[in-house]
């Protein structure tokens, strides 16, 4: 191989030298002649284009805003006065997290224990930290996920056997939906096991379930010995935390304590006290509370710490670090629309007069008075078809409401003695979820499946009334759709944002303490992590009745514009537990997102490229697609937790995914297909029947492209007959077993029926499946027979 470059030939030119004596400057004498100034050209370039700036500047830019973001990241470590919160679930038959939490209150002898609704806090001396322990009931998903979100840990408890059950898989897989704190893997008895083979083995069956399900661990923890629990302590205070997106970009609190003051007739001033969490808190911006919704804060004051480190004597004194002025946001959700906002043509007094006269004959030289009052004979006639026709509609309705009484008495004999299909099946040992009322979905979906969006065209009503919504499109992909165009009367309550991703950067710049005009509503930093009390404006009475057996409440601020109503697109996938068909237009799903749950209709649509996205009548089970609701703003990315209320009253798990959007000018169209059968082909002229059933149809029609399954591409010519029967021109020859098809397209749009959910549902069906009691932890003399 030859070690050699390239050399150039004898006809190469070489180059052409500078030309200074020709009057051209070199670049020295220009820099020179500059002394530093710069032209306007290359200072427009340098804002403009990223070449401009150098690649060593550049790398320094990206070292100094990372060292920037380090530095304030140690900072608010440092300054953070809030206790390490970390969150126990037990998975399988491991051990109670009560007894777990006890084992390891008696690791340290200077570990100082106090309680709260809430928390079990350990003030650590040893380790000059304080840890805070939340035990939510597993059974519970709300619960649970409330835990999570306000948690720096995550701490599973494992079995040995490492066999989980089936709530256990569908708990991690919503966890896992909702977004994963720092984990750390517990598996309490691990370390009394004698033989050192089985002991490994044990492990890394442990360590081979965590993997299955991709959730990132630095290995599996005993905590069976003081030193294990001494040690698990110290990496439970000192492990690096990963907070979550909706913890680094809302300011939250655990409720430790709920009082109310300043009562009215149906209001009051709610006051929560707790460790203010996450950016910095701002007095301006809204409160959420689950299941209320958004309220207004008047001010933020200290409080005395009910978990100190270390006990001092010196009374607690209350001071504001925070107060709402004129600048703070509005409860405004939704645009009132104006009924008369719009352009409309008034009738004039002239066509008011003539509307009110009526041509009929009268007697000549009657006045307009007199003529009121004289009947026409078909008025006669009229009258007393309509009393007879009101007579035998009396006589129907009575017998229809005879046959409702009847059905009504059925249905409460039903309800209240007898047993139900469902009911029978139950007794004799099949499967509960089995519900018959479910068989006409199946039926549906496996013809949609088979025949996607076809629909027979009506025989006792013109196609061109029963489809006079929908329209043709030459392409669905490249053809124009104005998103502007026949907007539901909804549009006119909603918001929207002229760019969205420019609001979204402005809005996450200002987030904590960056915004310089906030004054006085921002605490400082050094009371990051501090006990305050949070007074929370107008908050019905019946909330402190509500929240009186919750234990774990978390309360998180609103960033701007997130209490404002508009559409809202979710990237969904439907999970492999739910095999009933779900239909958009039955069902009303319990959406949480984010920090918000609630209640609404969903359209599905597409996830595909383009700016058109064609409706999805059933919930797809093996791709994406999105779902489209009407919902308060929130800003990607967020996660998703879809749930429906079966026929029992419970909450079972559809979908997961994230937010996509907030974009009202998302177009959804609904494709109905209409299908023909070729009657005679002769070449590429087919003549079709049974698309349409008159003439006058296929004249409207005729415009729109035909085409068949296998490929082929034609257009109507013209009618044949009186009966349906139409000449069409195609590309190429037809098959005799083609079909002829006809897509029409209509826009469709969300249902607003947008709720709270109120959390009152009973457990997912795999809870009652999987009711296993948890055992002791394991000691060192059961371990070793």
């Amino acid at each position: 191989m030859s070690t050699t470059g390239h050399r150039a030939g004898v006809f190469k030119k070489p180059a052409k030298p500078h030309k200074s004596w020709k009057g051209k400057r070199t670049k020295g004498e220009i820099t020179a002649d500059n002394r530093g100034r710069e032209g306007v050209k290359e200072i427009t370039r340098s804002h403009s284009t990223h070449r401009a700036v150098s690649k060593d500047a550049r790398r320094n830019q990206l070292k100094m805003a990372r060292e920037r973001k380090m530095a304030d990241a140690m900072e608010r470590r440092r300054t953070s006065n809030a206790p390490c919160l970390v969150t126990v679930v037990s998975l399988g038959v491991g051990a109670r997290p009560s007894e777990f939490i006890k084992k390891l209150a008696t690791c340290d002898e200077t570990i100082v224990q106090t309680t709260s609704p809430s928390t079990i806090d350990f003030a650590v001396s040893r380790f000059k930290s304080r840890i805070s322990f939340l035990t939510p009931d597993k059974e519970n998903v709300d619960a649970v996920l409330d835990a999570i979100r306000a948690s720096d840990v995550l701490c599973f408890l494992w079995p040995l056997s490492a066999e989980l059950s089936e709530w256990d898989e569908q708990l991690l897989t919503i966890i896992k939906a909702a977004g994963l704190p720092t984990i750390v893997s517990v598996v309490p008895g691990l370390g009394g096991i004698a033989n050192h083979k089985k002991k490994e083995d044990v492990r890394k069956g442990i360590e081979f379930t965590i993997s299955k399900w991709s959730m990132s661990s630095a290995g599996v923890l005993p905590a069976d010995s003081v030193t294990d629990n001494l040690q698990l302590l110290r990496i439970l205070n000192e492990t690096k935390k990963k907070p979550l997106t909706l913890q680094s970009r809302h300011s939250y609190m655990l409720v430790e304590n709920l009082d109310c003051t300043d009562k009215k007739e149906e209001t009051c001033t709610l006051v929560a006290q707790g460790y203010l969490r996450g950016p910095e808190w701002n007095a301006n911006n809204l409160i959420h509370l689950p299941g209320f919704g958004d309220f207004q804060v008047s001010r933020i004051e200290t409080a005395q710490d009910p978990h100190p480190l270390k006990t001092s004597g010196k009374p607690h004194e209350i001071q504001v670090i925070a107060t709402a002025d004129d600048k703070r946001q509005s409860l405004e959700t939704e645009i009132t629309p104006d009924a008369m906002d719009g352009e409309q043509t008034w009738p004039t007094q002239e066509e008011l007069e003539e509307a009110d006269k009526e041509m009929r004959r009268v007697p000549k030289g009657t006045s307009s008075y007199q003529a009121a009052w004289i009947l026409d004979d078909e008025d006669d006639d009229e009258d007393e078809d309509s009393d007879e026709d009101m007579d035998d509609e009396e006589d129907e309705s009575a017998e229809e409401e005879d046959d409702e009484d009847g059905d009504e008495e059925m249905d409460l004999k039903s309800e209240a003695g007898e047993t139900t299909a469902s009911e029978m099946m139950f007794d004799d040992g099949i499967d509960e979820d089995i519900n018959m009322a479910e068989v006409e979905k199946y039926r549906k979906e496996r013809e949609n499946a088979q025949w996607p969006d076809e629909v027979d065209t009506p025989m006792d009503q013109p196609a061109r009334i029963r489809f006079q919504k929908y329209r043709g499109l030459k392409s669905f992909r490249t053809s124009t759709w104005d998103a502007k165009e026949n907007l539901p009367l909804d549009y006119a309550r909603i918001f929207q944002f002229a760019n969205y991703k420019n609001t979204k950067k402005n809005v996450m710049s200002k987030i904590g303490g960056n915004d310089m005009d906030a004054g006085d509503s921002v605490i400082s930093k050094k009371f990051n992590g501090a006990f305050a009390s949070v007074f929370i404006e107008n908050v019905p009475l019946a909330v402190l009745e509500a929240y009186k057996d919750t234990k774990n409440l978390v309360l998180f601020q609103l960033l701007p514009h997130e209490q404002k109503m508009s559409v809202l697109n979710m990237v969904l996938k439907k999970h492999p537990s739910c095999t009933v068909p779900i239909t958009s237009e039955e069902q009303k799903f319990i959406f949480y997102v984010g920090f918000r749950q609630f209640e609404a209709n969903a359209v599905f649509s597409s996830n595909t490229p383009g700016d058109k996205f064609k409706l999805e009548r059933f919930m797809p089970a093996e791709k994406t697609f999105v779902a489209t609701v009407y919902a308060p703003i929130i800003f990607n990315p967020a996660t998703v937790l879809c749930f429906r209320q079966d026929d029992k009253g419970r909450q079972e798990l559809v979908a997961t995914g994230s937010v996509l959007d907030t974009n009202p000018d998302r177009i959804v169209l609904k494709r109905t297909v209409l299908s023909g059968h070729p009657y005679k082909i002769n070449r590429r002229a087919v003549v079709v029947r049974y698309m349409f059933f008159n003439r006058e149809d296929i004249e409207w029609f005729k415009p729109v492209e035909l085409y068949t399954p296998s490929g082929r591409r034609g257009h109507i010519k013209e009618a044949v007959g009186t009966h349906g029967h139409m000449k069409c021109r195609f590309d190429q020859q037809l098959n005799a077993q083609d079909s002829v098809m006809l897509n029409l397209y209509k826009r469709v749009f969300p249902v607003w029926n947008y709720s709270l959910f109120n959390r009152n549902l009973n457990p997912s069906r795999f809870v009652e499946r999987s009711r296993v009691e948890s055992i002791s932890l394991v000691n060192e003399d059961a371990m070793e027979e």
